[in-house]
C-alpha cells in the first residue's frame, strides 16, 4: 500500500513537471531567406522558412500592407485640399454664396448647433462663377485650394455652403441661383500620393434654415449637381447646405495575412507575387502562444521588384 502511494505521488508530481514545461511558450526562432534580392513584376518570389512557430502573419510591404503601419490609425503630414466647379445664375445680388469649414460643428442639423459651432469662410481662396445681372454664368473651375491650417488632429470636418438672399428692393426677384457641379476634397501627402476624401455626391449634404422664408430651397436630386433654387423669392433668406462628418487623416491600421494557424503544420516555404515594381519591406511575424503567454518573433526580408 505504501508503495502504492509513493508511485501515486510520483505520478502526480510528473504530470504537474510536464504541465509547467507546456505552460511556457518559446520565443519562436524562424529564420526567413530567399533566392535573391531583385525580382520580375508577377514573378514567384518563394520565401524559405527555416524553424517554427503556432501562428505565422505575412506583410507584404505593399500599400495597406505594412508591418511598421499595423497600429497606424491616423496620417500625419497631408495637405488637405479641396476644388469647386460652380455656375451663377439670374438674379443681380453679389456673392451670396459662401463655403465655410468647421471642426468643431457637433453634426447636428439643427439652427441652433449650426450657430453655435465655429465656421471659418473660405471663399476667398476659390474661383468662383460670376456673371452680369440677370444673366447666365459660364461654368467655373477652380483649382485645388489648401486648408491644412484649418484642421487640427484629432478632430473632424464639417464643410457647408451657406446662402443668403436679400429681401427684393424693387418688388421683382433679385436673388441668385446657384450651381455646384463639382466638390472634391483630397489629402495630399506627396507628389504620387493622394487619397480621395470626399466628392460631392460623398459629401451627402443636409439643408439647415438659419433665416427662414416660405421660398427658396437646396436641391439635391439631380445627378449632375447640387444647386440653391431661390424660387423667385422675394424676402430675407439664410439657408445652409452642411457635408456630413469627415475624419481626412484617420485610416484603418495596415493589415498582415495569416498563413499559418495553430493546428498547421510547418510551413517551409511561402510564395508571393508582386504585382507592380517597387522596393518592399516584407515582414513575417511568427507567434508562439497559450492561454498563459504569447512569445513574438519578427523577421524582415527587403525585395525590390523591377
Amino acid at each position: 500500500m505504501k508503495i502504492t502511494k509513493i508511485l501515486y505521488a510520483v505520478a502526480i508530481f510528473s504530470s504537474m513537471m510536464v504541465s509547467c514545461v507546456r505552460d511556457e511558450v518559446a520565443v519562436p526562432s524562424v529564420n526567413v531567406t530567399t533566392a535573391r534580392e531583385i525580382y520580375k513584376v508577377n514573378e514567384e518570389v518563394r520565401f524559405s522558412l527555416n524553424g517554427s512557430a503556432d501562428m505565422i502573419t505575412f506583410y507584404s510591404g505593399e500599400k495597406g500592407k505594412e508591418y511598421k503601419h499595423r497600429n497606424r490609425v491616423e496620417l500625419e503630414g497631408g495637405d488637405l485640399r479641396l476644388n469647386i466647379e460652380t455656375q451663377v445664375l439670374y438674379g443681380i445680388q453679389p456673392n451670396n454664396l459662401k463655403l465655410l469649414v468647421s471642426t468643431n460643428f457637433n453634426g447636428k442639423y439643427t439652427k441652433q448647433d449650426v450657430e453655435t459651432a465655429k465656421w471659418t469662410d473660405i471663399s476667398d481662396r476659390l474661383t468662383w462663377c460670376t456673371a452680369a445681372n440677370g444673366a447666365v454664368g459660364v461654368r467655373t473651375v477652380s483649382e485645388y485650394v489648401s486648408i491644412k491650417d484649418l484642421i487640427e488632429p484629432g478632430k473632424p470636418v464639417f464643410f457647408a455652403f451657406k446662402y443668403v438672399g436679400l429681401a427684393s428692393t424693387t418688388g421683382s426677384a433679385q436673388q441668385r441661383t446657384w450651381r455646384v457641379y463639382q466638390f472634391n476634397v483630397q489629402n495630399r501627402f506627396s507628389d504620387t500620393e493622394t487619397i480621395p476624401v470626399t466628392n460631392r455626391a460623398g459629401a451627402a449634404w443636409n439643408s439647415v434654415t438659419i433665416l427662414p422664408s416660405d421660398k427658396g430651397v437646396w436641391v439635391y436630386s439631380n445627378a449632375d449637381m447640387i444647386y440653391y433654387n431661390p424660387e423667385s423669392n422675394l424676402l430675407d433668406v439664410e439657408k445652409w447646405s452642411i457635408s456630413k462628418r469627415f475624419d481626412p487623416n484617420k485610416v484603418s491600421p495596415d493589415q498582415g495575412t495569416a498563413i499559418k494557424k495553430y493546428p498547421d503544420s510547418d510551413m517551409e516555404e511561402y510564395v508571393y507575387k508582386f504585382t507592380a515594381p517597387g522596393e518592399y519591406e516584407v515582414s513575417f511575424v511568427f507567434v508562439n502562444g497559450n492561454y498563459n503567454d504569447i512569445q513574438e518573433t519578427v523577421k524582415t526580408v527587403k525585395v525590390t521588384v523591377k
